[in-house]
C-alpha cells in the first residue's frame, strides 16, 4: 500500500495496521460525512423548492424540471471518470468534485444575471452538481475500500451513508428557512461557501490517498478507458452487479416517481402532511442506513442485500393492500418500502468495493451509471403506468416488486459472498 494511505486496521489484502486507526481516522470518517451532507442537500432541496427556483429564474415549473434531467444525464458520464479516480491520488479527486460544486452553486446563484441567459446558466450548474457527485462519491467510496478492512466496511460505509438522510432531515429545512428569509439563491451561495470550506477541509486533514502505482504510469485516456472498461465488463460478477443495481433502483423509483401524487389523490392530503410523510421517509432511510452499520457486516454483504432486496419485494407487494386501510397503514407501507430499499442499496456499495479492489473507482463509477439508468428508465415506466391505470398504486407496485424479484434472483446465482 502506498505510504500515503493510512488503513483502518489490518486491510483485506494483509497491511498492516497503521496510525489512522482509532482517532486520526474517525476524524476522516466525520470531515467525509458532513461533506456528503452539504453534497446530498444540494440534489435534495430541488424537489420540495423546485417551483421557488422557477419562479426565481422566471422560467415554467416544466422548464425546471428539465434541469433535474440535465443532473441525471450527468451521472450516465460517471464511467468517464472512473478509470481517471484509478489513476490520480483520492484525495485530489475529491477536491477537484468539490470545486466543480463551489462553481455551480455560483452559477446558480448568477443565473439570470448573466448573458447566457437564466435557463442555460442553471443547466450549466446542475450539470457541473450532476458531475461533481459522479466524481466524488465512488471516489469516497474507493478510499474506505482502500483504508477499511472489509470485514467492518459496511459498517463505515454504512455511516457515511446516513449523510442521504441527514440532507433531508437537516439540510431541506435549513434551506426553507434560507429561502423564506433571503431568497431562492441563498441557500445556493451557503452551499458554494461550504464546498470551499469543505475543499480546505479535505485538503487540510485527508490523506493523499495514491491509487496503486501500476494505475499511476502515463496511459493515453482513450486507452486507459478501453483497457479499464475491457477488464471489467469482461467479468461476469461485475454484469450481474450492474443489472442488480439497475433493477434495484427501477424497483423504487417505478413506484416512488409517483407516490406523492398517489396519496394526495387517494386520501386528500394537504402540502404540509405530504412534507410531513416526507420526514416520515427520510427518519425510515436513517433507520435503514443505521442498520447496516449494525447487521451487514454480521450477516454477510451479499446476504445482506438479498434480504433487503427480498424485503423490498414482499413490501411493493402489501402496499396497495395496506392503502386500503387507511393514510396510517399506506405511510406504514411507504416506510417498510423505504427500510427495505436502503437497506438493500447501502449493503451492495461495500460489496462493490471489493468485487474488483485493483479498480475500485472504475467499478463504483459504473454501477454510479447503473443506477441513474435505473432512476431515468423508473421514472418514465413509473409515470406512464401511472396514467395508464388512472391513478391507481397497484400496477406501479407490482411492476417494482417484479423488479426486485429479478434482481435478487441475479444476485442469488451470479455473486458469490467474498471472503466466504
Amino acid at each position: 500500500m502506498p505510504r500515503n494511505v493510512e488503513p483502518w486496521g489490518k486491510s483485506s489484502t494483509g497491511t498492516a495496521p497503521a496510525a489512522a486507526e482509532g482517532r486520526s481516522f474517525r476524524t476522516q470518517l466525520i470531515i467525509i460525512f458532513a461533506i456528503r451532507t452539504v453534497f446530498n442537500t444540494a440534489h435534495r432541496i430541488i424537489y420540495p423548492f423546485l417551483p421557488s427556483i422557477a419562479r426565481g429564474l422566471d422560467i415554467s415549473l416544466a422548464a425546471a424540471s428539465g434541469l433535474v434531467t440535465v443532473r441525471m444525464v450527468a451521472g450516465l458520464t460517471a464511467p468517464l471518470f472512473g478509470p481517471l479516480a484509478d489513476r490520480r491520488s483520492r484525495r485530489r479527486t475529491m477536491e477537484t468534485a468539490l470545486l466543480l460544486s463551489a462553481v455551480a452553486g455560483l452559477v446558480l446563484v448568477g443565473a439570470g444575471s448573466l448573458t447566457v441567459g437564466a435557463l442555460a446558466a442553471a443547466a450549466i450548474a446542475f450539470l457541473l452538481y450532476g458531475l461533481a457527485k459522479v466524481l466524488y462519491d465512488p471516489t469516497v467510496h474507493a478510499y474506505l475500500g482502500d483504508t477499511v478492512p472489509y470485514g467492518i466496511r459496511g459498517r463505515a460505509i454504512g455511516l457515511i451513508e446516513i449523510s442521504w438522510s441527514s440532507a433531508w432531515l437537516i439540510g431541506v429545512p435549513a434551506a426553507g428557512f434560507l429561502i423564506e428569509r433571503f431568497g431562492w439563491r441563498a441557500p445556493w451561495a451557503v452551499l458554494s461557501v461550504l464546498a470551499v470550506l469543505s475543499l480546505a477541509l479535505t485538503h487540510a486533514c485527508l490523506p493523499l490517498g495514491l491509487p496503486p502505482a501500476r494505475q499511476r504510469q502515463g496511459i493515453r485516456l482513450g486507452s486507459l478507458l478501453a483497457r479499464s472498461w475491457r477488464h471489467l465488463l469482461g467479468r461476469r460478477r461485475v454484469i450481474v452487479l450492474l443489472l442488480a443495481s439497475l433493477l434495484l433502483t427501477m424497483a423504487l423509483e417505478i413506484p416512488f416517481i409517483v407516490y406523492g401524487a398517489w396519496l394526495e389523490t387517494a386520501f386528500g392530503l394537504s402540502l404540509s402532511t405530504l412534507g410531513l410523510a416526507s420526514i416520515v421517509v427520510g427518519l425510515a432511510e436513517a433507520s435503514a442506513e443505521l442498520g447496516t452499520t449494525l447487521l451487514t457486516d454480521r450477516l454477510g454483504k451479499r446476504r445482506s442485500v438479498l434480504a433487503g432486496l427480498v424485503g423490498l419485494a414482499a413490501s411493493l407487494v402489501v402496499l396497495p393492500a395496506l392503502a386500503t386501510l387507511g393514510v396510517v397503514a399506506a405511510l406504514t407501507g411507504v416506510v417498510l418500502v423505504m427500510l427495505t430499499f436502503e437497506f438493500a442499496i447501502v449493503s451492495l456499495l461495500p460489496l462493490v468495493t471489493e468485487l474488483v479492489p485493483e479498480e475500485r473507482a472504475s467499478l463504483l463509477s459504473l454501477n454510479v451509471m447503473a443506477f441513474s439508468l435505473g432512476r431515468i428508465a423508473g421514472a418514465v415506466i413509473g409515470g406512464g403506468l401511472w396514467q395508464w391505470s388512472g391513478g391507481g398504486i397497484t400496477p406501479n407496485a407490482a411492476v417494482g416488486a417484479a423488479c426486485a424479484l429479478l434482481a435478487s434472483l441475479l444476485m442469488f446465482g451470479g455473486m458469490v459472498e467474498i471472503g466466504d
